[in-house]
């Protein structure tokens, strides 16, 4: 596992990059950036100590879906590799659930953000009263699974 010490806007890797490790926040805060450096950059997440970020890429072995920077000078990460993967996990169970759950957190979110955009779609699209078939807006005869998420996150708003 190797450490760095990153300056304050030091990007620690692009979107697109090959996802072959991951990080974890020793100190300081980095941000996490869509379209980052052009009139479309989005900040999608803040992260600190203790945080982990690059999971999905090294699990996966996509490119990488954001950009990441660091947000203070000197901020320290440790970065594992795939080599050093099965070993981090092995050697460290509590840091392994939380990795799981910040991956739960990051599929909820992402779900509800979907969701939401559904809901915004289907209210543009909409008849006068600004209300149309769900089931053929969000595509539910052809996804059960999608119509249990909706269900759900309806219940839990």
């Amino acid at each position: 596992m190797k450490s760095l010490e990153l300056r304050r806007g030091e990007v620690i890797f692009s979107q697109g990059d090959p996802g072959d490790c991951m990080y974890y926040v020793r100190w300081g805060k980095v941000g996490v950036y869509a379209d980052y450096g052009t009139p479309n950059q989005k900040k999608l997440a803040e992260l600190g100590e203790g945080d982990y970020f690059g999971e999905l890429g090294l699990l996966d072995g996509e490119p990488r879906s954001a950009t990441v920077v660091a947000l203070e000078l000197g901020t320290m990460v440790n970065r594992i590799d795939e080599a050093e993967f099965g070993q981090f996990l092995a050697q460290n169970p509590l840091k392994v659930y939380a990795i799981i759950q910040q991956l739960s957190h990051k599929l909820r979110q992402t779900t509800k953000d979907y969701l939401e955009v559904c809901k915004s779609v289907s209210h543009a699209v909409g008849d006068d009263e600004g209300q149309v078939d769900e089931a053929s807006d969000y595509g539910f005869e052809q996804d059960d699974q999608l119509r249990a998420i909706y269900d759900q996150s309806a219940t839990e708003a």
